[in-house]
């Protein structure tokens, strides 16, 4: 499950790498941690204006919800890719409603139980790509009205970094690689076509990582700041070998 994400580039630098414009520049502004429990704002570039970026609402609201958007209490801010054919929550989004979700980071929760114990104890870590280049994940929207956008991130079974890191579920967000970054906004696809998409579409390059803070796990502490970021100390002696990247 991937429930936290940063998105530190300026406006500016968004811009020049996704070849688009916000719809809305005064909405975004660069964030290091947000939690997607708290009610936060995505950015995407949707299949039904594929040439522009839209603020969304971070938890897909389906046509079949008919009061208030306060009102869905259902967890939705990832969907499974192996379901959104099956599922009455996601499966117009999959064939009408796919997007592109902007990001540079996300955090996932390493599991770790003391050898001669039963407790465990979970760290958070950070994955980018190298360079914390601007990525995007694989998304699916619904629109609510006219200028409402909602989201969800699709996720996956993990690959070997990912298992090793995010140890407990073995999830992982699917991370588009370069060359299908498009053509999963493609509107022409279809269900088949998708379903290999997913299947093919991870990126390529290698993730790096590195443990950071728990204070992302409490309330009432400001983790949207540059320090969350930094590379604390591993508590599983296995996971030294982390890469930490420069923070």
């Amino acid at each position: 499950m991937c429930n936290a994400t940063s998105l530190t580039k300026l406006k500016e630098e968004i811009v020049k790498a996704s070849k688009r414009k916000f719809v809305y520049p005064e909405v975004y502004e660069p964030y290091y941690h947000i939690n997607g429990f708290g009610d936060k704002l995505l950015h995407i570039i949707p299949q039904d204006d594929a040439k522009r970026i839209w603020p969304a609402d971070w938890k897909i609201i389906p046509d079949f919800h008919k009061g208030a958007p306060a009102d869905f209490k259902y967890n939705t801010l990832n969907a499974r890719s192996e379901d959104i054919f099956t599922s009455n929550t996601y499966k117009n989004s999959a064939v009408s409603g796919r997007c592109l979700i902007l990001a540079d980071g996300f955090f996932e929760p390493h599991t770790y139980v003391k050898p001669g114990t039963k407790t465990e104890k979970k760290q958070p870590y950070y994955i980018t790509l190298p360079g914390q280049k601007l990525f995007y994940f694989a998304g699916l929207f619904n629109k609510i009205e006219e200028d409402l956008y909602t989201v969800t991130i699709l996720t996956l079974d993990a690959n070997e970094t990912m298992a090793k890191i995010h140890n407990a579920k073995k999830r992982m967000p699917l991370i588009l690689d370069e060359q299908f970054q498009e053509h999963w906004i493609d509107p022409d696809l279809n269900e088949n076509q998708i379903k290999e998409l997913i299947n093919v579409s991870f990126t390529n390059e290698a993730l790096k990582y590195h443990p950071v803070s728990n204070a992302i796990y409490k309330r009432g502490v400001d983790t949207n700041t540059q320090d969350i970021l930094k590379a604390v100390p591993a508590i599983d002696p296995e996971m030294d070998e982390s890469t930490p990247t420069l923070f």
